[in-house]
């Protein structure tokens, strides 16, 4: 499978540690939409020398502006923009620095009455230009319908979440069709603590997970509950989008506060399900679909000539969407994961941490 939507952290220990947890749960690829450059670049590295972590595909830093989202929550330095002719230099740097895709954050805060800077229409529009014209993939932050809309008039390829201030409308949803637009719904990070607690107490799970990537799954929603209005909107806006047309891709915004790793993708899946596709829909919004939009095309099917990136679980997840989790096997590559080692070293380092603790 493929996270459409994850976070690397700078500290490259660590970020292996999330690569091996996500291949652990079956996902073979993760699309990393911010991070430092220099660790994408040691863990495309890493993951090229190795079958034991997901490979990574990275947007690197992101086109923001002074102040803008979200130098107030995660560690810079940000090449802030400030206006249409700083792009082509920023460009220039990202296709240097070996990333993959751009990505634009529209994020004026007001769906959570925090207001902020966010990028104009002009720069927008500038840097999507100029990220195409070099042949990049564009992905954009939106929270908001204004900020979906000035995306889509700036033409982007696809939206790292549906916007959540006011219900999806079918116009827009037709718009977001006719232009080709993916969406990545996030669906899980808009909070479903009931759900992701189940699943850090699910012997399926927790045994694979670092301790403190559990924690978070189980507790980090409480301090981060939306209203239900947005919550309400971003769930039902599965359905319409389904009936547009809309390529709907699963992804997860992990690590943020009650996500992780491999296992939030999981839940996204339930979520769409409940929000109303099929489960082999969701399931193809996690393979064949994620690999399109990201510009994958020797992955995400099973057929010759393709990355042997296999899942074997117990059960038949295209009727119930659950058995997913009920893992027997994973290769990356064509070489197996040893699971059993995986799990084995999860142990070691959450005793280690204990003893520490305790002392």
């Amino acid at each position: 499978m493929i996270d459409g939507h994850t976070h690397t952290p700078p500290d490259p220990v660590i970020a292996e540690q999330q690569l091996a947890q996500a291949l652990a749960f079956g996902l073979t690829t993760v699309i990393c939409l911010q991070t430092n450059p220099d660790t994408a670049r040691a863990m495309k590295r890493r993951a090229a020398d190795g079958s034991d972590i997901a490979d990574l595909r990275s947007a690197g830093r992101l086109v923001t502006v002074a102040g803008g989202h979200p130098t107030h929550l995660s560690p810079g330095p940000y090449p802030v923009l400030h206006g249409p002719e700083d792009v082509p230099g920023f460009i220039a740097d990202h296709i240097a620095a070996g990333m993959d895709q751009v990505k634009i954050v529209i994020e004026d805060g007001s769906p959570f009455n925090r207001p902020m800077p966010s990028v104009p229409p002009e720069l927008s529009a500038a840097a999507t230009a100029e990220a195409h014209r070099h042949g990049l993939l564009v992905v954009c932050h939106v929270s908001s319908e204004a900020g979906a809309l000035q995306a889509l008039d700036a033409g982007v390829d696809g939206l790292a979440h549906q916007y959540q201030d006011v219900p999806q409308t079918p116009e827009i949803a037709r718009r977001i069709a006719e232009s080709g637009t993916f969406v990545c719904m996030t669906l899980q990070v808009v909070r479903d603590q009931a759900m992701a607690v189940d699943a850090a107490a699910d012997p399926r799970v927790a045994p694979f997970v670092e301790h403190w990537f559990l924690n978070s799954l189980a507790t980090g929603l409480v301090k981060h509950e939306p209203s239900l209005a947005h919550t309400q909107n971003i769930r039902g806006a599965v359905a319409v989008l389904r009936d547009a047309g809309v390529r709907i891709i699963a992804g997860t915004d992990s690590p943020l506060p009650g996500t992780t790793h491999g296992v939030s993708l999981h839940l996204e899946l339930r979520h769409l399900v409940r929000g109303g596709l099929t489960p082999v829909a969701a399931l193809t919004a996690a393979t064949s679909a994620a690999a399109d939009v990201y510009r994958l095309p020797d992955r995400g099917r099973i057929a010759p000539g393709m990355h042997a990136d296999l899942l074997l679980v117990d059960g038949d997840p295209t009727t119930d969407i659950n058995a997913t989790l009920d893992i027997r096997q994973i290769w990356r590559g064509g070489e197996a994961f040893d699971r059993q080692r995986h799990q084995a070293a999860v142990a070691e380092r959450t005793k280690a941490a204990q003893s520490a603790t305790d002392a």
